[in-house]
């Protein structure tokens, strides 16, 4: 499975959506639930991780269980812990901008590089920039928060991870996020790179994906609204939403 070449198929069609499942927030079994179901609603692909807590079994466990459901690609999100699963189809090969600390710019990233590229796995180089008010990912990563007002900021960063290379740019207000990165701050960063803009943290609803889509974003991803009892509904709503932008 080649899952740069399958995502950048879908967008150049339409938007795409990535349902995040973090194996710290539910048991195997439940994830295998959430995974059926988004799959069915019509997602495109999973991202399984999370910003601390995440250990070698829990994260192989719901790997597993998401592949038991569905072919569609599931993508490690890597936060701080050093656990790693064989069964990932992709890596988001995260490099975290706008933090204060080395490691999570580039450090962690050299320390896995070799053997990454031994095992051949595949790598989605991204360039991470996390928006106040951050959450857990902001306060883990050691990061200097783009202020919601500051675009320009923004813009820079965003101008850089192109020229550095990164095949996509995922702009983040943290898992549990109030609210999500601005749409006048996506608008504008699309405005200028030409690189896919993914945008998560705090959609909730299919009003806000409707908007952050409109503002060019080219991959939502949600993790929050599926921790909840009842998901089915909104998480249907925002799929449908994001695929008939």
């Amino acid at each position: 499975m080649h899952v740069r070449s399958i995502l950048d198929e879908i967008i150049t069609h339409r938007p795409a959506h990535l349902t995040l499942i973090d194996p710290v927030k539910q048991s195997p079994a439940r994830a295998s639930e959430i995974a059926e179901n988004a799959d069915k609603f019509g997602t495109d692909g999973f991202l399984v991780g999370g910003s601390s807590g995440v250990y070698q079994a829990n994260l192989s466990e719901t790997v597993d269980a998401v592949k038991r459901v569905s072919k569609k690609p599931v993508i490690f999100f890597p936060g701080q812990d050093k656990a790693y699963s064989l069964s990932f189809d992709a890596m988001l090969y995260l490099s975290l901008l706008n933090s204060r600390n080395v490691k999570y710019v580039i450090r962690s990233q050299a320390e896995s590089a070799l053997l990454l590229k031994k095992l051949n796995v595949e790598v989605l180089s991204t360039g991470y920039i996390i928006v106040s008010p951050g959450m857990r990912a902001g306060d883990v990563g050691e990061v200097d928060l783009i202020r919601r007002e500051d675009i320009w900021v923004a813009n820079g960063y965003a101008a850089a991870a192109e020229m550095l290379g990164f095949n996509y740019l995922y702009l983040e207000c943290g898992s549990g996020s109030p609210v999500t990165v601005p749409p006048e701050m996506v608008r504008a960063v699309k405005k200028t790179v030409d690189m896919p803009v993914i945008v998560g943290g705090g959609i909730r609803t299919a009003g806000v994906a409707r908007q952050l889509i409109a503002a060019g974003a080219d991959i939502l991803v949600t993790g929050t609204v599926v921790e909840r009892h009842e998901y089915k509904q909104r998480l249907s709503e925002i799929i449908t939403a994001v695929h008939s932008a």
